[in-house]
């Protein structure tokens, strides 16, 4: 049983649309996510995309230095093994090697894994057939994207986010909430309901972990 805080690193300044939509406020929101951690003790998992770790590896940096785990945001699967390439290129100027990945949607119907991928044992996406020698976190539910997209209130957002932790807790099993600071920035900026949710999950039975911990932990 565990819950982890999936943050998903993405945001550049010259993504016009998300921009448009969701505002710059990632960068001010990172921060916050870090502070938070530091004053409750939490351990959170980031994932950071190809575009995040070329322009900016400070965040990348900051994530390592205050003791989270980071692993690949893989946006997409077309072309895999030259993004493939790059996110590990990447990751070796930090001195950091990744252990898994996170996706937006469900691995892909006959894609199959590419060169180089036996380094990564696990994948954080929604439920759905992986290949075998991945070990599949499944995140339940709508993303902070989608959700933000529907208009819906933070707070609406937040209590049917609570149901799915209650819910979990009442299964004995572990739930994945992602988030993107730049959307969190828009729906939930002073991390009000993000807080509840982490007090919720602890009250809950459900300790605050990473992915990487819920992999080394023996069984």
């Amino acid at each position: 049983m565990y819950f982890c805080l999936r943050v998903d690193l993405d945001y550049v300044p010259w993504d016009t649309p998300d921009a448009k939509e969701f505002g710059h406020g990632e960068p001010a929101m990172l921060l916050r996510i870090l502070e938070l951690a530091r004053n409750t003790g939490f351990k959170f998992h980031f994932f950071a995309s190809n575009r995040v770790l070329r322009a900016f590896p400070t965040n990348a940096d900051a994530v390592l230095n205050e003791g989270h785990d980071l692993d690949w945001f893989c946006k997409h699967l077309d072309e895999p093994g030259a993004r493939f390439e790059e996110a590990m290129a990447e990751f070796a100027t930090l001195g950091h090697e990744p252990k898994g990945f996170s996706l937006r949607e469900k691995w892909p119907e006959g894609v199959m894994p590419f060169d180089g991928m036996e380094k990564l044992k696990f994948i954080s996406a929604p439920n759905g057939k992986v290949p075998s020698q991945f070990k599949l976190f499944p995140v339940e539910g709508r993303s902070i994207r989608d959700i933000a997209r529907t208009g819906v209130t933070a707070r609406t957002w937040v209590d049917t986010t609570k149901a799915q932790v209650r819910e979990a807790a009442s299964r004995n099993i572990g739930i994945t909430f992602p988030v993107r600071p730049q959307v969190l920035a828009r729906l939930d900026p002073k991390m009000v309901y993000l807080r509840e949710l982490l007090d919720l999950a602890n009250a809950v039975g459900l300790p605050v972990r990473t992915l990487r911990d819920v992999m080394n932990t023996p069984r």
